[in-house]
């Protein structure tokens, strides 16, 4: 069996966060910027939060989640 991220190196590590986030906030919906910063990003990973932010571009790019600045949170498309 093979799981999510066995095969992760740092050049496709963005590619395996934007999946983790994206599956989270496909059961989730939505959720704050903050809670998902605090969730995925361990102050131990150097660079991490560089990975994360281009994980949520990647995932907006495709479509896939939105920004709403009002209340500061990362919304799942499910249209798309």
């Amino acid at each position: 069996m093979i799981r999510i991220g066995q095969f992760s190196t740092p050049q496709n590590s963005s590619l395996f966060l934007a999946t983790r986030i994206g599956l989270h906030l496909r059961n989730q919906k939505s959720e704050s910027l903050l809670a998902l910063q605090k969730r995925y990003c361990s102050e131990a990973t150097p660079g991490i939060r560089t990975t994360f932010t281009e994980s949520l571009i990647l995932l907006f790019a495709l479509g896939k989640v939105s920004f709403d600045p009002q209340t500061d949170r990362v919304v799942y498309d499910e249209d798309s």
